[in-house]
């Protein structure tokens, strides 16, 4: 089992993050990683470090905005990936804020992408843990993304542009467009 850690500005949390989030997402699809913590400094985001016996794991950045808990960003070290980690991570965020709507998207889902077999993958895996269509996409900075979401009720894109402001500031809502 997983320990979870909340980052309260420890180095070594820090640094541990800071590498698998730039290896483990696209520069288009990540802030920069002094944003990255900078953006932590506001009371609606959380960042949680996961070890197994203090080794390193993996991490989630969750930002909070009314009744919905948004995975920003959810990532498994390489060597530990396909081990069933990332579902423990998913299902503690699901016990952790069960009265939330938890929301997440994933790279949209089309056979013209190089990786698509990899987009389906991560897709049937947040499906596997109950995550379903939130009907909308979106695109952000220019890389169209799916949401998907589980709890009462959809979420709407002025509610996912008010999430991204919070989680990264006023800039986002010029960078962020519903896509169809």
């Amino acid at each position: 089992m997983l320990e979870k850690r909340e980052y309260l500005g420890e180095l070594d949390i820090k640094k541990d993050v800071s590498k698998l989030l730039e290896s483990a997402f696209p520069i288009d699809e990540r802030p920069p990683t002094k944003y990255f913590f900078k953006s932590l400094e506001k009371k609606e985001n959380k960042l949680f470090a996961y070890y197994l016996n203090n080794t390193f794991i993996g991490f989630t950045f969750l930002c909070f905005y009314q009744d919905v808990c948004y995975i920003f960003f959810l990532a498994v070290q390489e060597q530990y990936r396909h081990q069933g980690f990332g579902g423990e991570i998913i299902e503690d965020i699901k016990k952790s804020y069960p009265d939330y709507v938890i929301l997440l998207c994933f790279e949209e889902i089309d056979p013209k992408y190089p990786n698509y077999d990899e987009r389906v993958n991560r897709k049937n895996f947040y499906y596997s843990h109950g995550f379903i269509d939130n009907k909308m996409k979106t695109n952000e900075f220019g890389v169209i993304f799916e949401t998907a979401f589980i709890g009462k009720h959809q979420v709407d894109f002025s509610t996912y542009v008010e999430i991204f402001v919070i989680g990264f500031g006023e800039f986002a809502r010029t960078h962020i467009k519903q896509a169809y």
